[in-house]
C-alpha cells in the first residue's frame, strides 16, 4: 500500500501540461494565431506608412532644395556685397551720386518713382480664416515664405475675381505705401534701392522723393475705382510741386509703370467722373520730365506665353523644372494654380502686344529679318486668318478642353499679333472679356473719335495723344546688347496629369548656327524683358516731333544703354549691368536720372545716345504720323 501510495502520489503531485509535449489548447492556439495577424498586419501598415512618408518626401526634398538654393544665393549676395572691394580684386567705384555731389550738384526737382508689374510689395489687411497671423504681413515682395507654409492659402489671397477684376469676398490686399514697397524684391534683389541711395546722396529725402505705389494687378482704371490710386498720385505731385519751391516733377516709371502713367496723364486731365477733372494744361504746369525706364509702350511678347500655357522667360519651368513641376502637390499641378492666379490679374493684358502685324510683322516680314522665320510653329506671328472655333468645349480657367478643341488650334500653323487675341478669347474668355472693357491694343484711324475718350485706349500709345504740353520732356531709357524673347514655338503636350495646359514651349526647336531661335525662344535684341522695338519706338518715331500721337511736340529723346549679361552667379555688381529690373543700378542710367532731376534738360545731357537698329527698324514701320 505504500509503494502505490508513493507511486499515486508520484503521478498526482505535478501533472503534465500539454504545452510541454507541443501541444496547445484551443485557446492558446487561438491567441497566438490572433498574435501572428496582429504582428503581420502591423508589418504591413508600418510598411504603408513608410512607403507614404518616402513619397512626401520626394516633394519634401524638392521644396528644401529650392530653399537651400534661395538660400545660398541671399547669402553669397550679402557676402559678395559686404567684402571690402579691394578683397575682391578691383578698386571700389565711386557712385554716380557721390561723384556728382562733389561736382556740386544738388536736389533741385521732386522725383516721383513709378514701379512696374510684380516689383511692388503687396500686403494683407483682411484675409480668410487660413491666413490668421498675417494682418499687414508682406504677401508679395518678401522672403515668400507663405508659399511653403500655406500655398493654397497664399494663392488664394493674391487671386482677383474673375469676373469685377476687384477683390473676392472677405480679402483685402493692398500695395505696401512708401520707398520700402519696391526698394528691393525679396531679400538681396535690388530694384530701385541704387537709385534711391544715389538720390540720397545729392539731397534727396521724403520731402522731395516718392513712391507711387500702387497694385499691379488691377486694370489702371480699377486702381483709380478700389483705391483712388491715380487721385493719391496727383495729390501727392502737386504737394510736391508746392513744398519744393514750385519746381515741377521729374516722374521716373518702369516697365508697366510707363504704360500706368501714360495712362494717368490722360486721367488727369479728362473731366469727371471718368477722369481727374484737372483740364488742358495740368501736366505741363507739374511735370518737367518723364523718363521712362525699359518702357513697355508696344507690349511685352511674354504676355502671350503667360495667357497662353503660364510659361513667360523662365523656359526651363517645363524643361529643366519639370520633375517637380509633375508632383500633384495640394491636389494640383502647380502650373494650374499659377494660371488660375496670374488669370485674375488684369495687368499682364496691358503687356499684350500693340499695334498688330503693322508693328510686329507677320510670316511674310518681320522687323530683325529672321532666318527660316516661316518654317516654325509659333505662337504668334502668322498668316492673319480668323479663329472659327465652337464655343461649346471652351476651357475656361482650369476646365479641361475637348481633344478635338486642342487639335483644332494644333492645326492652324501659327498666329500673328493681331490673330493671337482669337485663341486667348478662346482658351481664357473670362480674362479676355474683362480685358476688353479695360484696354486696346489697335492703331487708332482718327484721334479727334469721341470713342478714343475712354479710359480702355490711354494705356496705348497707337490710341492716344501726349497731354498738351510743349515744354515737358519724354526720355525712353532701356538696355541694349542682351537677347530678349520676341515670340515661342509651342506643342501640343498630352498629359493625364496635366490636362488644364495642353501646350508647352517647345524647349526642343532649335534653329542652325547663329539663328535667333533656341529651345522653343526667337530671340531679339534688347534688355533680356522687353524687345527694342517696344521700348525705342515712341521716343525713336512715333512721338518725334510734331506727329498725331505728339500734338504739341513734347521733346523726346532715346538713350540706350550698353548692356553686358553677368558674368557669373553673384556678378550683378557691376556698373554695366542692366538687364531687365537690374538696370536700376547701371551707373550711366543713375547719372542721367540724377541730372535731369537737378535741373539739366536732354540737350545738356547729350540727345539721343543710339547704339541699336532701332531707327532702322522704325523706318520699316508703316505707320500714319
Amino acid at each position: 500500500m505504500v509503494s502505490i501510495s508513493k507511486l499515486k502520489k508520484f503521478y498526482l503531485v505535478e501533472p503534465l501540461k500539454s504545452s510541454s509535449l507541443g501541444f496547445h489548447s484551443f485557446e492558446e492556439t487561438k491567441k497566438c494565431e490572433s498574435i501572428v495577424i496582429n504582428e503581420v498586419e502591423g508589418k504591413r501598415q508600418k510598411k504603408h506608412r513608410k512607403k507614404q512618408c518616402k513619397d512626401w518626401r520626394c516633394i519634401d526634398y524638392c521644396f528644401w532644395m529650392i530653399g537651400y538654393m534661395c538660400t545660398t544665393w541671399w547669402l553669397l549676395s550679402l557676402l559678395y556685397g559686404c567684402l571690402p572691394a579691394m578683397l575682391l580684386g578691383f578698386e571700389a567705384p565711386v557712385s554716380p551720386g557721390v561723384r556728382l555731389s562733389r561736382e556740386g550738384v544738388t536736389a533741385l526737382h521732386p522725383v516721383v518713382l513709378v514701379p512696374g508689374i510684380v516689383t511692388g510689395g503687396l500686403e494683407l489687411w483682411e484675409g480668410r480664416s487660413c491666413a490668421e497671423g498675417l494682418f499687414r504681413k508682406r504677401l508679395w515682395g518678401d522672403s515668400f515664405a507663405q508659399i511653403l507654409k500655406r500655398p493654397l492659402c497664399w494663392l488664394e489671397h493674391l487671386s482677383l475675381h474673375d469676373e469685377t477684376g476687384l477683390d473676392p469676398p472677405g480679402i483685402r490686399v493692398r500695395a505696401v505705401p512708401g520707398l520700402v514697397a519696391a526698394d528691393n524684391f525679396a531679400s538681396g534683389y535690388l530694384l530701385w534701392a541704387d537709385l534711391i541711395e544715389n538720390l540720397a546722396r545729392i539731397g534727396y529725402e521724403g520731402k522731395n522723393l516718392f513712391m507711387a505705389a500702387y497694385d499691379w494687378r488691377l486694370s489702371f482704371q480699377n486702381t483709380e475705382i478700389r483705391d483712388q490710386a491715380l487721385s493719391r498720385l496727383k495729390s501727392h505731385i502737386e504737394l510736391m510741386f508746392v513744398t519744393n519751391g514750385y519746381k515741377k516733377v521729374v516722374v521716373v516709371p518702369q516697365s508697366m509703370g510707363a504704360i500706368y502713367f501714360l495712362h494717368f496723364l490722360k486721367w488727369v486731365e479728362t473731366p469727371p467722373p471718368m477722369g481727374g477733372g484737372s483740364g488742358p494744361g495740368w501736366c505741363d504746369k507739374y511735370i518737367k520730365a518723364i523718363m521712362n525706364v525699359s518702357p513697355a509702350f508696344l507690349g511685352d511678347p511674354r504676355a502671350v506665353s503667360n495667357i497662353f500655357s503660364t510659361e513667360s522667360s523662365v523656359g526651363f519651368v517645363r524643361t529643366v523644372a519639370s520633375g517637380i513641376l509633375n508632383f500633384d502637390y495640394v491636389g494640383r499641378q502647380t502650373l494650374e494654380h499659377a494660371m488660375r492666379v496670374c488669370r485674375t490679374w488684369d495687368s499682364i493684358i496691358s503687356l499684350m502686344p500693340k499695334g498688330g502685324e503693322t508693328i510686329w510683322g507677320g510670316l511674310d516680314w518681320c522687323l530683325e529679318d529672321w532666318n527660316n522665320y516661316d518654317q516654325q510653329e509659333i505662337s504668334w506671328g502668322s498668316n492673319s486668318a480668323t479663329f472659327n472655333l465652337s464655343y461649346e468645349a471652351v476651357w475656361i480657367d482650369c476646365d479641361e478642353m475637348s481633344r478635338e478643341s486642342i487639335q483644332k488650334i494644333s492645326k492652324k500653323r501659327a498666329y500673328t499679333a493681331r490673330t493671337v487675341f482669337d485663341i486667348l478669347n478662346f482658351v481664357a474668355p473670362k480674362m479676355m472679356k474683362r480685358a476688353e472693357a479695360h484696354f486696346s491694343h489697335g492703331i487708332a484711324e482718327n484721334l479727334e473719335d469721341p470713342k478714343y475718350a475712354h479710359y480702355r485706349y490711354w494705356s496705348n500709345p497707337l490710341e492716344t495723344k501726349l497731354p498738351d504740353a510743349p515744354d515737358m520732356e519724354i526720355y525712353c531709357l532701356y538696355g541694349v546688347g542682351i537677347p530678349t524673347e520676341r515670340s515661342h514655338v509651342h506643342k501640343f503636350y498630352p498629359s493625364e496629369k496635366d490636362k488644364s495646359i495642353p501646350f508647352q514651349i517647345d524647349s526642343s526647336a532649335d534653329g542652325e548656327d547663329g539663328s535667333w531661335l533656341h529651345n522653343g525662344v526667337y530671340f531679339v535684341d534688347g534688355d533680356e524683358s522687353v524687345p527694342i522695338v517696344s521700348s525705342g519706338f515712341m521716343c525713336a518715331k512715333g512721338w518725334h516731333g510734331r506727329t498725331r500721337f505728339n500734338p504739341s511736340g513734347t521733346a523726346t529723346y532715346t538713350i540706350e544703354y550698353q548692356l553686358k549679361q553677368p558674368g557669373g552667379l553673384i556678378d550683378r555688381r557691376g556698373l554695366e549691368n542692366g538687364a531687365s529690373s537690374n538696370i536700376m543700378g547701371n551707373a550711366a542710367l543713375i547719372e542721367d536720372v540724377l541730372l535731369v532731376a537737378a535741373g539739366a534738360t536732354g540737350v545738356d545731357i547729350g540727345g539721343d545716345r543710339i547704339f541699336s537698329d532701332i531707327m532702322r527698324m522704325s523706318e520699316r514701320i508703316n505707320l500714319r504720323l
